[in-house]
């Protein structure tokens, strides 16, 4: 069995890798059966709401800085990626479906903008130490069992009759609000009518 050191790649040199210390056939397959082999056997269903958090949570954790960007759920072939200042999260995904591919997709985002001359599967394990450690994150801080869900609150029942009543009255009131300036007037139009009646008589 294949044993694997993970280790932050800050710590290697650039002749360094993160996988020199395991076994010389190791292959790129075995080493990430090892970056994968963190999730577990079953992981649940992504929500849109879950992956907008996640997103902007991951990105911050790895690249030590917050996303000031907008941040949209996409769909349909649409993956997990950063373009023109906008992250979309696909909660579905068409690589591997859900966490895996939220992960994956931002893990290699952050990748190329840590280590733009590397490739990401080369033999430095770079993109492998960031992945793991979004996988790690992930795991061990509860978001598959539903920690970054919002909890809804239960909507107040909603007396429809007495909502109604409430704007007749209102109505009413601003009706008779009309009516009382409307007397006002009329009082004070026939006073002046009154003195230039008796203006005229005289």
């Amino acid at each position: 069995m294949l044993t694997y050191a993970i280790i932050d790649p800050s710590a290697v040199g650039a002749a360094g890798g993160l996988f020199d210390n395991v076994e010389k056939d190791n292959t790129m397959t075995e080493r990430y059966k090892y970056v994968n082999g963190a999730w577990p056997e079953v992981v649940p269903p992504l929500t849109g709401p879950e992956a907008v958090t996640a997103g902007k949570r991951l990105y911050r954790l790895v690249m030590k800085r917050a996303f000031r960007g907008k941040v949209k759920v996409g769909s349909g072939n649409r993956h997990t990626w950063i373009r023109s200042g906008v992250m979309t999260v696909n909660p579905d995904g068409r690589f591997r479906g859900g966490w895996r591919d939220l992960v994956h997709g931002l893990s290699h985002y952050c990748h190329r903008r840590l280590h733009p001359k590397q490739r990401p599967h080369d033999g430095r394990g770079t993109h492998a130490f960031i992945e793991r450690t979004m996988i790690e994150h992930v795991v061990n801080s509860g978001w598959l069992d539903g920690k970054l869900k919002r909890q809804e609150r239960p909507k107040a029942p909603i007396d429809l009759k007495g909502a109604r009543r409430g704007r007749v009255i209102a109505r009413i009131e601003a009706w008779e609000a009309k009516r009382k300036r409307a007397e006002r007037a009329l009082k004070k139009l026939n006073r002046q009518r009154a003195y230039y009646e008796r203006a005229l008589a005289a």
